[in-house]
């Protein structure tokens, strides 16, 4: 389903019914004129971004197809139960007013204890797509340093394995008793990242399109 056309988005922006005041509505739905206005050039302008070096909310479009969609107006940040959010601030270029994440200090938690994630909810455009289920969300892909991993230098730890939302899928332990990323089960929410007690994260969170360009100047 295509995005729908900004005066749609518009239309569904809070009134004075709904808790905003006036004021408070009419700077709602200037925000969104002008994400639409930023997504639409973008879109129009066939301009390479950099958004596919963001952690983006669960059921985000990859990459540069994001910042086409998302009409900037920070619904997902302010629906967030766990306040993971946040939005790029106007130093971020093309970038500014769209949602990011940082993994290491307050990482997605796939909206643990509620019946839907909240993000997805809010989103009025299809900048975020609908997952019916959170093992389903795929964010980007957990990354370990052997040569700073402690498992891998024999010192034990479990850390990320007991952070993981999915221990013994999305996270694994081999003969030697050290964590191994399953890449079809992680879902990237980095609470792996968020949980590992070295100071230089030993995990870390790659976008999926990162780790699928990495993969592919490999196997050339």
């Amino acid at each position: 389903m295509n995005a729908p056309m900004c005066d749609d988005v518009i239309q569904a922006v809070p009134s004075q019914e709904q808790g905003l005041t006036r004021r408070q509505a009419i700077a709602a739905g200037g925000g969104i004129i002008a994400g639409c206005v930023m997504g639409l050039g973008y879109k129009a302008g066939g301009r390479s971004g950099d958004g596919q070096l963001a952690l983006r909310p669960p059921g985000a479009l990859v990459g540069d197809g994001f910042l086409s969609a998302c009409i900037r107006c920070g619904q997902c940040v302010q629906a967030c139960p766990y306040d993971t959010l946040r939005l790029f601030d106007l130093t971020a270029g093309i970038q500014a007013g769209t949602p990011t994440f940082t993994a290491a200090t307050n990482p997605c938690w796939l909206c643990q204890g509620y019946d839907s994630l909240k993000c997805i909810d809010a989103c009025p455009t299809n900048a975020l797509s609908a997952i019916d289920n959170p093992v389903d969300v795929r964010i980007g892909l957990a990354v370990i340093n052997e040569s700073s991993c402690l498992a891998y230098n024999r010192t034990m730890c479990r850390a990320c394995w007991h952070a993981c939302p999915y221990p013994n899928q999305a996270i694994v332990y081999d003969d030697m008793l050290r964590p191994v990323v399953n890449a079809e089960a992680c879902t990237g929410c980095g609470l792996c990242e968020h949980g590992c007690p070295m100071e230089t994260k030993a995990i870390t969170i790659k976008p999926l399109t990162i780790v699928k360009t990495s993969s592919a100047r490999r196997s050339t």
